[in-house]
């Protein structure tokens, strides 16, 4: 796609970014409640002592922390409401239940977005850590072992979410904006608190399973999702004098192939492309966007199966301009 594909891409997708207030309240609404009333019911199970209930209620809250991140992916490109200041309002709401600070995340994903595909800017970009083959090759074996690790599956699915969610977080980066960091600071006041009372007055176990334990759910699906919209074979990797943004964005970003299930967990964002080249169009009409760029565009298209094998590329080659698996990697080497 050149830029005059792009330019045109853009004006097709113009018309989706219009919002849908009474929907997106709606939305917000039942997310609010389904989220919290489904922790609760989780812990009336222990006080009736029926614990069978644990096998709807928790999936039931995974599900709809789920959809509070797409809702506080929306407000942080002020696409959910029309007035910022109510996107700020339900980005801070829905973001609490998932203990993923607003104002930090929308600075850490608007860097995203700004940086997708440079190589020379991957620390302003919180993509999955990703080593040219040069570059691992150089690496100490120290570093080349934490590499391995942090791309296997096991990690990746299981560990990783957890450490970049629950724990990065709670940290800040010197690159962040002073707003971002005061809501991370914030936060971790407010959540060290409630924890502490919540922990005291029904006990660590409990608290675990009620509410860590859908959150970790969360994190794996979000983290499954994610590798698979940027992690591809045929993805975009430049460096700096040779990256261009519109060409990152159309090339660097794939569309997932899903159950319509699996599209409402996570509230379209499979359709990726659509976002990245216009991120103001909400999610609950990224589907019909996408469909229109469809006719007129052939963009990247993956299995949510395939995400698995996708797994397996680890380095980028950057003569073949692909990602490759460490086996390819060191055969060439």
């Amino acid at each position: 796609m050149n830029a005059e594909d792009f330019d045109r891409a853009q004006k097709l997708l113009q018309p989706f970014a219009k919002k849908n207030i009474p929907f997106a309240v709606k939305e917000l609404l039942l997310t609010l409640i389904m989220v919290w009333g489904s922790i609760v019911l989780s812990y009336y199970s222990f006080i009736v002592g029926q614990g069978w209930v644990l096998f709807i209620s928790v999936p039931i809250t995974t599900a709809f922390m789920c959809r509070s991140y797409v809702i506080e992916h929306d407000c942080g490109h002020q696409s959910f409401l029309r007035q910022g200041k109510w996107n700020d309002i339900a980005g801070n709401l829905v973001g609490f239940g998932i203990m993923i600070p607003y104002s930090m995340w929308k600075f850490v994903h608007h860097s995203h977005h700004m940086n997708v595909g440079n190589l020379d800017r991957r620390n302003f970009n919180p993509e999955i850590w990703t080593l040219t083959i040069e570059e691992y090759q150089k690496a100490s074996q120290i570093k080349k072992n934490i590499y391995r690790m942090m791309r296997s599956r096991f990690v990746r699915l299981f560990i990783t979410p957890t450490l970049n969610y629950f724990i990065g977080c709670r940290l800040f980066h010197p690159n962040f904006s002073k707003k971002a960091i005061v809501s991370v600071l914030v936060h971790n006041v407010i959540y060290t608190v409630i924890l502490w009372f919540v922990i005291s007055y029904i006990g660590l176990s409990i608290t675990l399973i009620i509410f860590f334990l859908p959150l970790v759910l969360f994190f794996g699906i979000a983290a499954y999702t994610f590798y698979g919209q940027h992690q591809f074979e045929e993805t975009y990797w430049r460096n700096a004098d040779e990256w261009n943004w519109k060409e990152a964005t159309s090339h660097g970003a794939t569309d997932l192939q899903a159950p319509k299930w699996f599209c409402w967990l996570i509230g379209n964002v499979v359709y990726h492309t659509a976002h990245h080249i216009y991120f103001t169009v909400p999610f609950y009409r990224l589907h019909e966007a996408q469909k229109v760029l469809d006719k007129e565009f052939n963009f990247k298209k993956i299995s949510i199966s395939q995400v698995w094998q996708l797994m397996g590329l680890k380095l980028w080659d950057q003569d073949k301009q692909r990602l490759v698996s460490f086996k390819d990697a060191l055969s060439k080497s």
